[in-house]
C-alpha cells in the first residue's frame, strides 16, 4: 500500500496536519521474546534483499508449498473461493490455479523486504506501470483522482511502484501485532505517502484527496451486511462496502481500478485502467456492482494474483448461512 511522492514541487498537493497521520513509536517492548519470532522473520526477508533473483523466487516456491501443506484451514477457504467463482473449471485445474496461487503468495511476502528497504531505482526496475498517461492527464488538469485495487497479492509493491507518479493517500486497517502495524507502517510511507488507520473513518482521506493527493483504496472487502450492499462479483451476491462511490460523490474525484501481476520471472506489472465511466451514479448499489465488474476482469485475467484465502462470500443475503462454515 505504499504510495508516495516521487514527483515536482509543483505537483505536490497541499500539506496535511502530521497528526493525522503518524508512525507508530517503537516501544522497548518490541524486544521481548514474544517478538522474537517476529524479528527472525524479518531478517530472513532482509536477507532475501541481498540474494540473487532467481534464488529468492526459487524461497518463494518453497514457501507456497509449504502454505499447502500447513496450513490447511486457509487451503480449504481458498478451494471453496476458486469452486463458487469458477465452476466452470475441473477440480483439477481449480487445484493447479490453487497452487500457482500460493506460489505467487510465497514470493510476494518474500519481496516484501523490497518495499520496506529496497532503493527507488530498484523498485522501478521490477516494475512496469501502464496507463500512467490517463493520471498525469487527469491530475495536469486539476482533477481529483481515486485509484483502487482489489486484494492482490502485490497491493504493497504496487503502492511503491506507482510512488513515482504521484503523491497518494491511503487507509489501512490496524493489524493485532503492534511490532507489524510499525513494519508495514514504515514500510508503507517510506516514499512519501499518507497513511490514515480504518479506525479514524473516512474522513482523513477524503480530506487528503481534495488537497491533491492521490486517493489508493482497497474496498472488496466482507465486513457484514451492516454497512455494505450486495453486488454481483463472479455472478455470486457479494456484501460490498459502497465506499468508493461515496468517496468519489463527496470528493469529486475520477476513479480508476488498478491490477498488478507478478510474473514467473520475478518481475510486477501494474496496469491502470480506464476511468470508470458515468461514477458516481448516485445509486450505492449500482456504483458496487461497477467497482467489483471492474475487479473481476482484472482478476480473471491473471485469478492466481488475488488473495482467494479470505473469506469473501462470508456473509450472505436474508441470513443464509456462510458457506465456511460447513
Amino acid at each position: 500500500m505504499v504510495f508516495g511522492s516521487g514527483v515536482h514541487a509543483a505537483d505536490c498537493p497541499v500539506p496535511l496536519n502530521n497528526r493525522q497521520s503518524q508512525s507508530p513509536s517503537f516501544r522497548w517492548s518490541f524486544l521481548a521474546p514474544r517478538y522474537w519470532g517476529n524479528w527472525i522473520l524479518a531478517a530472513i526477508i532482509a536477507l532475501c534483499t541481498l540474494l540473487p533473483r532467481s534464488w529468492v523466487l526459487a524461497l518463494g516456491r518453497q514457501i507456497g508449498r509449504l502454505f499447502f501443506r500447513i496450513n490447511k484451514k486457509r487451503v480449504n477457504i481458498a478451494r471453496l473461493n476458486l469452486q463458487w467463482c469458477f465452476p466452470e473449471l475441473s477440480e483439477e485445474l481449480r487445484e493447479k490455479l490453487l497452487r500457482r496461487h500460493l506460489t505467487r503468495y510465497g514470493q510476494a511476502i518474500v519481496d516484501m523486504g523490497l518495499v520496506w528497504w529496497a532503493s527507488r531505482s530498484r523498485i522501478d526496475r521490477l516494475c512496469t506501470v501502464s496507463g500512467e498517461a490517463e493520471l498525469e492527464t487527469l491530475r495536469r488538469s486539476g482533477e481529483k483522482v481515486l485509484l483502487v485495487i482489489p486484494h492482490v497479492l502485490s497491493i504493497d509493491m504496487t503502492g511503491a511502484a506507482l510512488a513515482r507518479l504521484a503523491p497518494g493517500a491511503s487507509m489501512m486497517k490496524t493489524p493485532s501485532n503492534p511490532l507489524l502495524h510499525r513494519w508495514l507502517w514504515r514500510g508503507r510511507t517510506r516514499f512519501g505517502a499518507r497513511i490514515f488507520t480504518r479506525d479514524q473513518g473516512l474522513r482523513p482521506l477524503v480530506k487528503a484527496i481534495r488537497a491533491g493527493y492521490v486517493g489508493y483504496l482497497m474496498p472488496d472487502e466482507d465486513l457484514g451486511d451492516a454497512h455494505s450492499v450486495f453486488a454481483p462479483f463472479f455472478g455470486i451476491p457479494t456484501a460490498t462496502l459502497p465506499v468508493v462511490g461515496r468517496i468519489a460523490r463527496m470528493t469529486g474525484a475520477r476513479v480508476i481500478p488498478v491490477f498488478c501481476e507478478l510474473n514467473e520471472h520475478g518481475r510486477y506489472h501494474i496496469t491502470l485502467g480506464k476511468v470508470l465511466p458515468e461514477f458516481p451514479s448516485g445509486d450505492l448499489q449500482a456504483d458496487a456492482t461497477t467497482v467489483n465488474a471492474a475487479f473481476e476482469a482484472s482478476i480473471r485475467t491473471a485469478p492466481e494474483q488475488y488473495l482467494w484465502t479470505l473469506k469473501w462470500f462470508r456473509t450472505r443475503p436474508q441470513g443464509q448461512a456462510s458457506p465456511y462454515a460447513r
